[in-house]
C-alpha cells in the first residue's frame, strides 16, 4: 500500500499454489533481473521474498548488477510463515489446451486474453482476439486490461506469471498459461499476424 514492491523469488508452481496478497512473482529460475529491472519504477523499494537465505543471496547478486543495491527487506521461509494467520492468494496455472477450451464455451463467456510479450513477437504472430500489453509496459497500462477474468500469456510462462501477480495485486482475478506459444497453434487457437 506504500508503494514497496514485495517480490516472491520461489518458482512458478510454488507461487501460483500460495502467496502473499500483493505480491508479485519474479523466480529467479528465469531472466529474473532483467524483467524485474525493467518493469520495477526506478527507486522503488523492494523486499524479496525466498524459500532458502541462498535463494535471497542469488536475488540480491542479480539485483545489485542492475544497480539495485540493497533491499529494503528480506525473509525466508514459507508464505504461511509470512501471511501471519491471513489467507494466501493463488493463480491458477493453464495450458493453451485450457484457454481455447474456455474460449471456445461461447462469446458471453469468454475469458479476455492478455499477450505481454514485446512487440516483435506480437507482429510475428499471436492469437486471434487478444489485447497486447508488453510486461514491461503493464504497470503503467492495468487501466486499460479489460474487465473480466483475464488470461495472461507469454512465450513460455515466466512473463505471463508475472503480469499476473501484478493484475492480482490490483484485485484481478487471473489465469496464467504456462506453456509455450508454440502449443497455442496445436491447441486450436486461430493464431494471426500484426
Amino acid at each position: 500500500e506504500a508503494g514497496e514492491w514485495v517480490v516472491d523469488l520461489r518458482d512458478r508452481v510454488a507461487f501460483a499454489a500460495g502467496f502473499l496478497a500483493g505480491s508479485v512473482a519474479f523466480p529467479l529460475d528465469g531472466s529474473f533481473a532483467t524483467y524485474l529491472g525493467w518493469v520495477l519504477p526506478w527507486g522503488t523499494p523492494v523486499t524479496l521474498l525466498g524459500e532458502t537465505p541462498a535463494q535471497v543471496a542469488a536475488a540480491q547478486r542479480e539485483l545489485a548488477r542492475i544497480g539495485i543495491d540493497r533491499p529494503a527487506a528480506a525473509a525466508t521461509g514459507r508464505p504461511a510463515d509470512w501471511a501471519a494467520g491471513q489467507p494466501l492468494d493463488t493463480v491458477r496455472l493453464v495450458k493453451f489446451g485450457d484457454l481455447a477450451a474456455a474460449r471456445q464455451a461461447g462469446p458471453d463467456s469468454a475469458p479476455v486474453v492478455l499477450d505481454v510479450r514485446r512487440q516483435l513477437e506480437w507482429a510475428e504472430q499471436h492469437i486471434a482476439g487478444a489485447v497486447h500489453i508488453p510486461l514491461h509496459e503493464l504497470p503503467g497500462r492495468l487501466a486499460e486490461v479489460p474487465a473480466g477474468e483475464v488470461w495472461v500469456h507469454c512465450h513460455s510462462g515466466y512473463r505471463a506469471l508475472a503480469a499476473a501477480s501484478l493484475l492480482a495485486a490490483r484485485g484481478r482475478q487471473v489465469i496464467s498459461v504456462d506453456d509455450d506459444f508454440g502449443n497455442a497453434r496445436t491447441a486450436g487457437l486461430p493464431l494471426v499476424q500484426a
